[in-house]
């Protein structure tokens, strides 16, 4: 399966989910950029045949 990946969108989707839990902007931030890292050490660079 190819996931056509769009990072801007993604952070502001997670920070989206985490201001409700009061967490601070340092910490949001943080936690995105976790989540980054686990998004990108379990993908697999996609090349495209043209």
């Amino acid at each position: 399966m190819v996931i056509d990946f769009d990072e801007k969108k993604f952070q502001r989707e997670i920070l989206n989910l985490l201001y409700p839990f009061g967490l601070s902007k340092p910490k949001a931030d943080q936690v995105v950029s976790y989540a980054l890292l686990a998004v990108r050490n379990s993908s697999i660079p996609v090349r495209y045949r043209r």
